[in-house]
């Protein structure tokens, strides 16, 4: 077979198939990545010109075209993709969970295991916790129980049969919380595009580990200690915290470009505020794995 068709047949192939499964929310990742990728290209370009007449062209040829697809759809995901947490009235499957709010309750304890799909906490309400989800995969055991001044929540997803060519593979779950309470949170996700909107809580603690995704937090300075540890795959992590707190990050980001404003590098992926030592509210931040894109701003 020729180099060209090598190319072009997996070049199309690749393209074609991200299309379609990015189409029934089989991948729903970041594809931020992409960004720093781009240098590849003189890499597939020198190895096609050294190994031009040899028999390892060809090969050369299939993952350059394979490469050359997820770039070209990776920008394209980028530029006219986001974040999107509107529910799609067009699926068929869609569940709400609700837990009455005791005032007795002073601490909850909120644990989320699902698999891909896209995750919201995005606004308070008067009971614990409001959730609905949507989707042919987003049916989920929900329980909740109480002793003494705690609350335990989990939100477990299970799957459903489904027609992969009738129906989107897809998962959305929107969960508002009450602000009354101090929250805890521990959160497993596979592949997904996660909003968390957090500045309007007491958040002691969060523990997220996720796969390939694209994740959004957003801190508040309503507790005087937060501590956040956070493992992700391949990912994009954008992060917010209020000027006010004082904030420190212990990273695990070799590969990463980083410089965050606002903050003082102090040691190998360490870095805090100018008025951590100072300030009576304080964040603590440990991230590690595979994180592509990490970016933090202060409001």
């Amino acid at each position: 077979m020729k180099s060209g068709q090598m190319f072009w047949g997996f070049f199309l192939l690749t393209l074609g198939a991200l299309f379609l499964l990015v189409k029934y929310d089989v991948i729903v990742s970041s594809f931020e990545f992409v960004w720093d990728l781009w240098p590849l290209i003189f890499v597939f370009w020198g190895a096609m010109v050294i190994f031009k007449q040899s028999i390892a062209r060809p090969i050369i040829n299939g993952f350059f075209g394979i490469f050359l697809a997820v770039l070209i759809f990776g920008f394209l995901n980028n530029l006219f993709g986001g974040f999107n947490f509107e529910f799609d009235e067009s699926d068929t499957y869609a569940e709400s969970y609700s837990q009455d709010y005791d005032p007795t309750i002073k601490i909850a304890n909120l644990q989320i295991d699902a698999g891909a799909g896209l995750f919201s906490i995005s606004d308070t309400t008067s009971n614990l916790v409001d959730a609905k989800a949507r989707g042919i995969l987003g049916e989920y055991d929900f329980s909740c129980d109480e002793t003494d001044s705690i609350a335990n929540i989990y939100f477990h997803m299970h799957t459903k049969n489904f027609n992969f060519f009738k129906n989107k593979l897809r998962n959305q779950l929107n969960i508002r919380l009450n602000p009354k309470v101090a929250w805890d949170f521990d959160i497993n996700l596979g592949a997904s595009k996660s909003k968390f909107d957090l500045s309007k809580f007491d958040v002691r603690n969060l523990s997220l580990e996720t796969g390939a995704t694209s994740t959004y937090i957003k801190f508040g300075d309503k507790s005087d200690d937060t501590n956040v540890d956070i493992q992700m795959g391949a990912a994009s992590l954008t992060l917010e915290i209020p000027k006010g707190v004082g904030c420190e990050i212990d990273s695990d980001m070799a590969l990463i470009a980083k410089h965050f404003d606002g903050f003082s590098k102090k040691g190998d992926g360490y870095y805090v505020t100018d008025n951590f030592e100072t300030s009576k509210k304080k964040i603590k931040i440990n991230v590690e794995g595979g994180v592509s894109s990490f970016n933090i701003y202060r409001y």
